[in-house]
């Protein structure tokens, strides 16, 4: 069937918050190099101190490491810089969360605009409405107060870990010390998580908002990236709402890129290929890819998609889809 204006419509605003998404993954990322520039130096030097002990025969173990007065000097920088790093990106996912408001508002006018049958006037809303999120993840918590929380947890440890990893296997200082490094890095992944999540939560939000407010959408359909998403989504794909506080409340894991497409008073229910059936026409590789060798097998051998799905519970994020782990599917 070919997929409804409104759809299309829809699906041309999530391309273009996507590229406002990576606009906000890269400024993270030009912060974080930050970091690490800031670390490098005592990161290379504990690892070069470690490994002169190592080669004078003395076993490096956790505690002679947090002994060091450069391991000290170090957790006590990083501790630092992470506080800092923390505090910037709070003020740049910030930043994101209002354009996507904007881009929000806009999806959501623009849809009930293009539904084919409509042609009544529709009340518009302005970012005043839905900007009270700004700043704050979806449990309220401050964003800066979520990162602290999350991106300085385990920072130091994951540093000694890789330390003491590297040098039992042998490897050169340099090699140590960008492995250290590394694994940091974990903890800008983390922060990443939470841009993703809150940005595009703020996004779909103002899209809900501006339906409900709207005073002519009368159903919420769920939407997905087809091309990018999880099997837990895809099989939600269509999934429909009747109220606008049941959009808001759907089952979205951290990263989602699910959005919302509407049906206005008067108008026919939106129309396209499910993902579902998309799914079902892709090649064995693309299938393979996204759902791993033995639930492909599943797969293949008639388990439906939603069999695959259950839905878990994060005092963070809220309720999400995931997928049942293969020794409970294998039951």
């Amino acid at each position: 069937m070919p997929d409804s204006q409104v759809v299309n419509v829809v699906r041309a605003h999530r391309l273009a918050m996507n590229a406002e998404e990576a606009a906000t993954m890269r400024d993270m990322a030009m912060r974080w190099m930050e970091v690490e520039r800031a670390l490098d130096g005592n990161i290379a030097a504990l690892a070069n101190e470690m490994l002169r002990k190592t080669s004078s025969g003395e076993t490096i173990t956790p505690s002679m490491v947090r002994k060091a007065e450069r391991y000290q000097l170090l957790k006590a920088q990083a501790e630092k810089e992470i506080v800092k790093y923390n505090r910037d990106a709070a003020k740049i996912i910030s930043e994101g969360q209002v354009t996507a408001l904007n881009e929000g508002l806009e999806t959501a006018q623009d849809a009930i605009i293009s539904s084919t049958e409509f042609n009544q006037m529709f009340n518009h809303i302005n970012i005043g409405a839905v900007d009270s999120m700004v700043g704050y993840a979806g449990d309220g918590t401050p964003l800066r107060q979520l990162l602290n929380d999350s991106v300085g947890e385990g920072a130091t440890d994951n540093i000694m870990n890789a330390l003491i990893n590297g040098v039992a296997q042998g490897l050169g200082a340099d090699e140590v010390a960008r492995n250290m490094a590394g694994d940091l890095g974990k903890n800008f992944d983390r922060s990443l998580v939470i841009a993703r999540t809150e940005i595009n939560r703020s996004y779909r939000t103002a899209t809900i908002e501006q339906y409900k407010q709207s005073g002519v959408v009368i159903k919420y359909v769920r939407l997905v990236a087809r091309d990018e998403a999880c099997p837990s989504c895809l099989s939600l794909d269509g999934e429909t709402f009747d109220t606008a506080e049941d959009a808001m409340n759907m089952e979205e894991h951290p990263n989602g890129r699910c959005t919302f497409v509407c049906q206005v008073v008067g108008g026919d229910a939106p129309e396209w290929e499910v993902a579902t059936d998309w799914f079902a026409n892709q090649s064995e590789s693309k299938q393979r890819e996204t759902l791993g060798a033995q639930r492909y097998e599943l797969y293949k051998n008639g388990m439906p998609l939603s069999d695959m799905v259950h839905k878990i519970h994060n005092d963070t994020w809220g309720d999400s889809p995931a997928l049942i782990p293969l020794k409970d599917l294998n039951k």
